[in-house]
Protein backbone atom coordinates (compact mmCIF):
# COMPACT_ATOMS: atom_id res chain seq x y z
CA UNK A 1 0.00 0.00 0.00
CA UNK A 2 3.04 2.81 0.43
CA UNK A 3 4.73 2.01 -2.78
CA UNK A 4 1.05 2.09 -4.25
CA UNK A 5 0.83 5.47 -2.53
CA UNK A 6 4.55 6.49 -3.16
CA UNK A 7 3.80 5.89 -7.18
CA UNK A 8 0.41 8.06 -6.99
CA UNK A 9 1.77 10.71 -5.67
CA UNK A 10 5.20 10.89 -7.62
CA UNK A 11 2.66 10.63 -10.94
CA UNK A 12 0.78 13.78 -9.41
CA UNK A 13 4.17 15.39 -9.42
CA UNK A 14 4.82 14.73 -12.61
CA UNK A 15 1.63 15.67 -13.65
CA UNK A 16 1.06 19.04 -11.96
CA UNK A 17 3.56 20.17 -9.43
CA UNK A 18 6.62 19.85 -12.56
CA UNK A 19 5.19 22.24 -15.01
CA UNK A 20 5.31 24.74 -12.65
CA UNK A 21 8.56 23.95 -11.11
CA UNK A 22 10.19 23.96 -14.90
CA UNK A 23 8.11 27.27 -15.83
CA UNK A 24 6.80 28.99 -12.66
CA UNK A 25 6.71 32.45 -14.55
CA UNK A 26 4.18 31.36 -16.84
CA UNK A 27 1.61 31.00 -14.12
CA UNK A 28 2.44 33.98 -12.95
CA UNK A 29 1.48 35.98 -16.25
CA UNK A 30 -1.62 34.35 -16.82
CA UNK A 31 -2.84 35.13 -13.19
CA UNK A 32 -2.03 38.19 -13.72
CA UNK A 33 -3.51 38.58 -17.08
CA UNK A 34 -6.60 36.80 -15.88
CA UNK A 35 -7.15 39.36 -13.25
CA UNK A 36 -6.03 42.17 -16.12
CA UNK A 37 -8.68 40.41 -18.34
CA UNK A 38 -11.62 40.42 -15.39
CA UNK A 39 -10.67 44.06 -14.73
CA UNK A 40 -11.20 45.14 -18.33
CA UNK A 41 -14.34 43.49 -18.62
CA UNK A 42 -16.07 45.50 -15.50
CA UNK A 43 -14.99 48.39 -17.38
CA UNK A 44 -16.99 47.66 -20.50
CA UNK A 45 -19.71 46.51 -17.96
CA UNK A 46 -19.62 49.82 -16.21
CA UNK A 47 -19.04 52.22 -19.44
CA UNK A 48 -21.96 50.33 -21.68
CA UNK A 49 -24.22 48.73 -19.26
CA UNK A 50 -24.02 51.85 -16.37
CA UNK A 51 -23.77 49.35 -13.96
CA UNK A 52 -21.04 47.80 -11.78
CA UNK A 53 -21.29 44.27 -10.61
CA UNK A 54 -18.58 42.91 -11.27
CA UNK A 55 -16.97 45.28 -9.44
CA UNK A 56 -19.12 44.82 -6.69
CA UNK A 57 -17.93 41.18 -6.64
CA UNK A 58 -14.09 42.22 -6.78
CA UNK A 59 -14.87 44.12 -4.06
CA UNK A 60 -16.57 42.09 -1.52
CA UNK A 61 -14.20 38.78 -2.57
CA UNK A 62 -11.06 38.13 -0.86
CA UNK A 63 -8.34 38.15 -3.46
CA UNK A 64 -6.01 36.01 -2.25
CA UNK A 65 -8.27 33.29 -2.34
CA UNK A 66 -9.56 34.67 -5.93
CA UNK A 67 -5.81 34.68 -6.68
CA UNK A 68 -5.55 31.26 -5.49
CA UNK A 69 -8.18 29.92 -7.24
CA UNK A 70 -6.96 31.07 -10.18
CA UNK A 71 -3.75 29.37 -10.18
CA UNK A 72 -5.17 25.98 -8.93
CA UNK A 73 -7.26 26.79 -12.50
CA UNK A 74 -4.13 27.10 -14.90
CA UNK A 75 -2.31 24.01 -12.65
CA UNK A 76 -5.59 21.97 -13.93
CA UNK A 77 -5.70 23.31 -17.31
CA UNK A 78 -2.02 22.77 -18.19
CA UNK A 79 -1.34 19.54 -16.34
CA UNK A 80 0.92 16.96 -18.01
CA UNK A 81 -1.19 14.58 -19.80
CA UNK A 82 -0.32 10.98 -18.27
CA UNK A 83 0.05 9.62 -21.94
CA UNK A 84 0.76 11.30 -25.26
CA UNK A 85 -0.32 9.22 -28.27
CA UNK A 86 0.85 9.65 -32.07
CA UNK A 87 0.40 7.97 -35.77
CA UNK A 88 3.48 6.67 -37.86
CA UNK A 89 3.80 9.03 -40.81
CA UNK A 90 1.14 7.53 -43.27
CA UNK A 91 0.55 4.50 -41.17
CA UNK A 92 -2.59 3.24 -39.29
CA UNK A 93 -0.65 2.52 -36.25
CA UNK A 94 -0.41 4.19 -33.14
CA UNK A 95 2.51 4.11 -30.98
CA UNK A 96 1.68 5.35 -27.14
CA UNK A 97 3.38 6.76 -23.57
CA UNK A 98 1.70 5.93 -20.55
CA UNK A 99 2.56 6.10 -17.27
CA UNK A 100 0.89 3.95 -15.09
CA UNK A 101 0.68 0.35 -13.64
CA UNK A 102 1.01 -2.17 -16.56
CA UNK A 103 -1.82 -4.80 -15.10
CA UNK A 104 -4.02 -1.74 -14.90
CA UNK A 105 -4.05 -1.14 -18.49
CA UNK A 106 -7.19 -2.61 -20.14
CA UNK A 107 -8.12 -3.37 -24.21
CA UNK A 108 -4.79 -4.45 -24.97
CA UNK A 109 -2.90 -7.40 -24.90
CA UNK A 110 0.34 -7.55 -21.99
CA UNK A 111 3.57 -8.42 -22.30
CA UNK A 112 5.30 -9.76 -19.04
CA UNK A 113 9.30 -10.07 -18.81
CA UNK A 114 10.42 -13.69 -17.36
CA UNK A 115 13.05 -15.43 -17.53
CA UNK A 116 14.50 -18.35 -19.97
CA UNK A 117 13.33 -21.19 -17.93
CA UNK A 118 10.14 -19.70 -17.52
CA UNK A 119 9.95 -20.16 -13.98
CA UNK A 120 6.99 -19.49 -11.61
CA UNK A 121 8.65 -20.00 -8.19
CA UNK A 122 8.35 -17.25 -5.48
CA UNK A 123 9.83 -18.91 -2.89
CA UNK A 124 13.17 -16.92 -1.42
CA UNK A 125 12.15 -14.64 -4.55
CA UNK A 126 13.23 -16.62 -7.10
CA UNK A 127 10.20 -14.29 -8.78
CA UNK A 128 9.85 -11.10 -6.80
CA UNK A 129 6.61 -10.12 -5.23
CA UNK A 130 7.40 -6.45 -6.81
CA UNK A 131 8.33 -7.84 -10.47
CA UNK A 132 5.99 -7.60 -12.83
CA UNK A 133 5.52 -11.31 -13.24
CA UNK A 134 5.57 -11.73 -9.62
CA UNK A 135 2.42 -8.75 -9.28
CA UNK A 136 0.72 -10.96 -12.02
CA UNK A 137 0.93 -14.17 -10.60
CA UNK A 138 -0.07 -12.94 -7.56
CA UNK A 139 -3.39 -10.91 -8.82
CA UNK A 140 -4.84 -14.11 -10.74
CA UNK A 141 -3.23 -17.15 -8.78
CA UNK A 142 -2.31 -16.57 -5.51
CA UNK A 143 -0.22 -18.91 -4.26
CA UNK A 144 -0.96 -21.84 -6.52
CA UNK A 145 0.66 -21.55 -10.01
CA UNK A 146 0.48 -25.33 -11.32
CA UNK A 147 -2.25 -23.82 -13.83
CA UNK A 148 -0.27 -21.12 -15.14
CA UNK A 149 2.73 -23.55 -16.14
CA UNK A 150 0.53 -25.86 -17.53
CA UNK A 151 -0.23 -23.32 -19.67
CA UNK A 152 2.80 -21.67 -20.51
CA UNK A 153 4.04 -25.27 -21.44
CA UNK A 154 1.48 -25.45 -23.45
CA UNK A 155 2.61 -22.72 -25.45
CA UNK A 156 5.89 -23.89 -25.79
CA UNK A 157 5.27 -27.06 -26.69
CA UNK A 158 3.62 -26.00 -29.86
CA UNK A 159 6.39 -23.84 -30.99
CA UNK A 160 9.13 -26.18 -29.65
CA UNK A 161 8.55 -29.61 -29.86
CA UNK A 162 12.09 -30.70 -30.80
CA UNK A 163 14.58 -31.52 -28.30
CA UNK A 164 17.00 -29.26 -30.21
CA UNK A 165 15.10 -26.31 -29.78
CA UNK A 166 16.14 -25.64 -26.12
CA UNK A 167 18.98 -26.42 -23.47
CA UNK A 168 18.52 -28.82 -20.61
CA UNK A 169 20.17 -27.13 -17.34
CA UNK A 170 21.97 -30.17 -14.46
CA UNK A 171 22.55 -27.38 -12.18
CA UNK A 172 19.16 -27.17 -10.51
CA UNK A 173 16.84 -29.33 -9.05
CA UNK A 174 13.86 -26.69 -7.56
CA UNK A 175 13.13 -24.99 -10.47
CA UNK A 176 12.99 -25.94 -14.21
CA UNK A 177 15.38 -27.17 -16.63
CA UNK A 178 14.67 -26.30 -19.62
CA UNK A 179 15.59 -22.97 -21.15
CA UNK A 180 15.05 -21.25 -24.32
CA UNK A 181 16.50 -18.15 -26.28
CA UNK A 182 16.02 -14.90 -25.62
CA UNK A 183 12.73 -13.83 -27.20
CA UNK A 184 11.09 -16.50 -26.74
CA UNK A 185 7.12 -15.57 -26.40
CA UNK A 186 4.63 -18.11 -24.30
CA UNK A 187 1.35 -16.69 -25.16
CA UNK A 188 -1.51 -17.60 -22.46
CA UNK A 189 -5.06 -16.26 -21.71
CA UNK A 190 -6.49 -15.22 -18.70
CA UNK A 191 -9.95 -13.39 -18.43
CA UNK A 192 -10.24 -13.16 -22.16
CA UNK A 193 -6.72 -11.10 -22.14
CA UNK A 194 -3.87 -12.51 -23.61
CA UNK A 195 -0.34 -12.08 -21.81
CA UNK A 196 3.03 -12.63 -23.57
CA UNK A 197 5.31 -13.98 -21.54
CA UNK A 198 8.68 -12.61 -23.14
CA UNK A 199 11.86 -14.50 -22.41
CA UNK A 200 14.69 -11.55 -21.45
CA UNK A 201 17.02 -12.90 -18.98
CA UNK A 202 19.07 -16.00 -18.40
CA UNK A 203 18.78 -16.50 -14.29
CA UNK A 204 21.01 -18.69 -12.06
CA UNK A 205 19.45 -21.33 -9.86
CA UNK A 206 18.92 -18.81 -7.71
CA UNK A 207 16.93 -16.69 -10.01
CA UNK A 208 19.49 -14.06 -10.31
CA UNK A 209 19.44 -12.69 -13.84
CA UNK A 210 22.84 -13.21 -15.74
CA UNK A 211 24.70 -10.57 -17.64
CA UNK A 212 21.57 -8.58 -18.69
CA UNK A 213 23.05 -6.25 -21.30
CA UNK A 214 21.00 -4.00 -24.06
CA UNK A 215 21.83 -7.18 -26.77
CA UNK A 216 18.96 -8.42 -24.40
CA UNK A 217 17.24 -5.96 -24.91
CA UNK A 218 17.30 -6.08 -28.65
CA UNK A 219 17.14 -9.83 -29.27
CA UNK A 220 13.73 -9.64 -26.61
CA UNK A 221 11.80 -7.46 -28.70
CA UNK A 222 13.14 -8.77 -32.17
CA UNK A 223 11.17 -12.34 -30.71
CA UNK A 224 8.36 -10.50 -29.66
CA UNK A 225 7.54 -8.89 -33.07
CA UNK A 226 8.39 -12.01 -34.41
CA UNK A 227 5.99 -14.02 -32.48
CA UNK A 228 3.44 -11.20 -33.11
CA UNK A 229 3.91 -11.21 -36.87
CA UNK A 230 3.39 -14.53 -37.26
CA UNK A 231 0.63 -15.63 -34.19
CA UNK A 232 -0.38 -12.54 -32.76
CA UNK A 233 -3.93 -11.19 -32.57
CA UNK A 234 -3.66 -7.82 -34.37
CA UNK A 235 -4.51 -6.45 -31.40
CA UNK A 236 -2.83 -3.16 -29.30
CA UNK A 237 0.03 -4.66 -27.64
CA UNK A 238 1.57 -2.81 -24.16
CA UNK A 239 5.14 -3.55 -23.04
CA UNK A 240 6.89 -2.73 -20.32
CA UNK A 241 11.03 -1.30 -20.10
CA UNK A 242 12.25 -4.35 -20.59
CA UNK A 243 15.12 -5.47 -18.38
CA UNK A 244 15.43 -1.98 -15.96
CA UNK A 245 13.62 -3.60 -13.06
CA UNK A 246 15.51 -6.57 -11.14
CA UNK A 247 17.29 -7.51 -14.51
CA UNK A 248 19.73 -5.23 -13.47
CA UNK A 249 20.52 -3.75 -17.57
CA UNK A 250 24.66 -2.95 -16.74
CA UNK A 251 25.19 -0.86 -20.08
CA UNK A 252 21.97 0.73 -20.51
CA UNK A 253 18.78 3.00 -18.78
CA UNK A 254 15.30 3.26 -18.85
CA UNK A 255 15.80 5.51 -21.66
CA UNK A 256 17.80 3.65 -23.28
CA UNK A 257 15.30 0.54 -23.21
CA UNK A 258 12.22 3.20 -24.37
CA UNK A 259 14.00 4.67 -26.82
CA UNK A 260 14.90 0.70 -28.38
CA UNK A 261 11.46 -0.18 -27.93
CA UNK A 262 10.21 2.52 -30.18
CA UNK A 263 12.76 2.33 -32.51
CA UNK A 264 12.90 -1.69 -33.00
CA UNK A 265 8.90 -1.29 -33.10
CA UNK A 266 8.69 1.12 -35.93
CA UNK A 267 11.75 -0.16 -38.08
CA UNK A 268 10.05 -3.61 -37.59
CA UNK A 269 6.68 -2.19 -38.70
CA UNK A 270 7.84 -0.60 -42.40
CA UNK A 271 8.08 -4.24 -43.68
CA UNK A 272 5.48 -6.15 -41.42
CA UNK A 273 2.38 -5.99 -39.13
CA UNK A 274 2.91 -6.26 -35.53
CA UNK A 275 -0.24 -4.93 -34.09
CA UNK A 276 -2.28 -2.28 -34.51
CA UNK A 277 -0.61 -0.21 -31.83
CA UNK A 278 1.76 -0.17 -29.38
CA UNK A 279 2.22 1.10 -25.35
CA UNK A 280 4.86 1.68 -23.79
CA UNK A 281 3.86 1.64 -20.23
CA UNK A 282 6.21 3.25 -17.36
CA UNK A 283 5.41 2.79 -13.57
CA UNK A 284 5.77 5.97 -12.40
CA UNK A 285 8.10 5.59 -9.77
CA UNK A 286 10.69 4.26 -12.39
CA UNK A 287 11.09 7.74 -13.60
CA UNK A 288 12.42 9.13 -9.98
CA UNK A 289 15.56 6.94 -10.52
CA UNK A 290 16.48 7.26 -14.20
CA UNK A 291 18.36 10.38 -15.38
CA UNK A 292 15.30 11.39 -17.60
CA UNK A 293 12.47 13.47 -17.74
CA UNK A 294 8.69 12.65 -18.92
CA UNK A 295 8.50 15.45 -21.31
CA UNK A 296 12.06 13.83 -23.22
CA UNK A 297 10.56 10.87 -23.71
CA UNK A 298 7.45 12.19 -25.06
CA UNK A 299 9.96 14.41 -27.69
CA UNK A 300 11.89 11.45 -28.52
CA UNK A 301 8.21 10.11 -29.50
CA UNK A 302 6.96 12.86 -31.40
CA UNK A 303 10.10 12.88 -33.50
CA UNK A 304 10.34 8.81 -34.39
CA UNK A 305 6.75 8.84 -35.53
CA UNK A 306 6.88 12.07 -37.62
CA UNK A 307 9.91 11.04 -39.21
CA UNK A 308 9.53 7.15 -39.56
CA UNK A 309 9.56 7.14 -43.47
CA UNK A 310 12.30 9.12 -43.79
CA UNK A 311 14.36 7.02 -41.19
CA UNK A 312 13.32 4.16 -43.00
CA UNK A 313 14.79 5.21 -46.44
CA UNK A 314 17.73 6.18 -44.62
CA UNK A 315 18.09 2.54 -43.53
CA UNK A 316 17.39 1.49 -46.32
CA UNK A 317 19.66 3.08 -48.18
CA UNK A 318 22.79 2.80 -45.80
CA UNK A 319 22.14 -1.07 -46.11
CA UNK A 320 21.61 -0.68 -50.20
CA UNK A 321 25.28 0.80 -49.88
CA UNK A 322 26.77 -1.62 -47.67
CA UNK A 323 25.65 -4.72 -49.89
CA UNK A 324 28.81 -6.24 -51.53
CA UNK A 325 28.76 -5.98 -55.85
CA UNK A 326 28.18 -9.26 -57.12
Amino acid sequence: MTKYIENWVYKLKIQYVQPVIDKPTKYIKSVFSTIGGIYTVSEIEEKFLKTHNIFDILENSNIFLGLFIIFIFYVLYHRKKDEVSYHLDKKDISIRLKLSDILKISNSAIVIPTNTTFDTIMHDSFISEESIQGKFQKLFYEVDFAELDKLIQISLDEQYPNPTDFEILDDRDNSKRKRYKIGTVAKITKNKVHYYFLAVADVNKKGKPENVSMENVTQSLGGLWDYLIKDGNSEQITIPVICTGRAGLKDGNLEDVVRETIFSFIITSREEFIAKGLTVCIFPLSLKEANVTWDKLCEYLKAQCAFSIENSKRIKRLLDEGKPVD
